[in-house]
């Protein structure tokens, strides 16, 4: 197997890729997620482009990127920073808490937007390679359906490539010819496993992702005796106990946790 490596990645909020936030779609969407990934992992969130660069980033007429952006200001996704001679300035925020019942957003800009501070206030994030939100994702809305971006930031967020291999098995897998999806992946993009399962075998087949046969092993240093996952099956002497599972691995991969998941296996994870 060959994998793009990227040594440039960003994060992005766990809700967005979920059925959260009803409207938070179609440009409104693609004009957050290039925020996000123009800000990168920048404690102050600060995203600085014009309307004319968003535009033509997501080919949009400047009217839909003013509106989108508009929109995400008044609901507390992003905030318009007022600072002399820098006019596009913009914070991406914590994402919003959102009532249901009376359909508002409530803003989380207390909450400094870092990796420590989103995890200990239980704000979640999708570590996603740079290469993977450029291109078409964000261009082509005939390619790329709002769902499509959703489950591929939820591949991603469960992509513990070190832990699993891949896309934890126990949210994903393939068997024979069949896909094993879990219902709290479903509730979470709230939508059926047969669309998650067409986005997913989508993915596959434009090369985004790839099959890979692992092997889980029972960890006898632990009282639970959990199979753990220890190695690709073409890198390993199977014993009779072990376990091959087929998973989801994605293609562009950040060279860090693959460095990690070398280290973990010695090696035994196909390069």
């Amino acid at each position: 197997m060959s994998y793009q490596l990227s040594t440039n990645t960003f994060f992005v909020d766990r809700t967005i890729f979920t059925n959260i936030y009803p409207d938070l779609k179609g440009n409104r969407l693609r004009v957050y997620l290039l925020m996000c990934r123009v800000t990168g992992a920048k404690q102050n969130g600060a995203c600085f482009m014009g309307i004319n660069t968003i535009a033509k980033e997501i080919n949009l007429t400047e009217y839909h990127t003013r509106s989108a952006i508009d929109w995400l200001c008044n609901n507390y996704f992003i905030q318009k920073v007022k600072r002399p001679y820098q006019s596009n300035l913009y914070r991406v925020l914590v994402t919003p808490d959102y009532d249901h019942v009376k359909k508002k957003y409530h803003s989380n800009e207390s909450i400094t937007r870092t990796r420590f501070n989103m995890k200990d206030s239980l704000n979640a994030y999708v570590e996603l390679p740079i290469e993977v939100m450029k291109g078409s994702i964000l261009r082509d809305k005939s390619m790329w359906s709002d769902r499509k971006i959703k489950v591929l930031g939820q591949l991603y967020l469960y992509h513990w490539i070190d832990e699993n291999g891949g896309v934890d098995p126990q949210a994903v897998h393939l068997d024979n010819n069949s896909m094993y999806i879990s219902d709290l992946l479903s509730d979470t993009l709230g939508c059926s496993k047969n669309d998650i399962e067409r986005s997913v075998r989508w993915l596959l087949k434009e090369g985004f992702a790839t099959e890979a046969k692992v092997v889980y092993r029972i960890n006898n240093n632990s009282i639970y005796k959990e199979n753990q996952y220890v190695g690709d099956v073409n890198k390993i002497n199977l014993l009779p106990t072990d376990k091959v599972i087929k998973i989801i691995r994605m293609n562009i991969i950040p060279s860090l946790k693959l460095q990690n998941a070398i280290a973990r296996t010695g090696g035994k994870i196909a390069q």
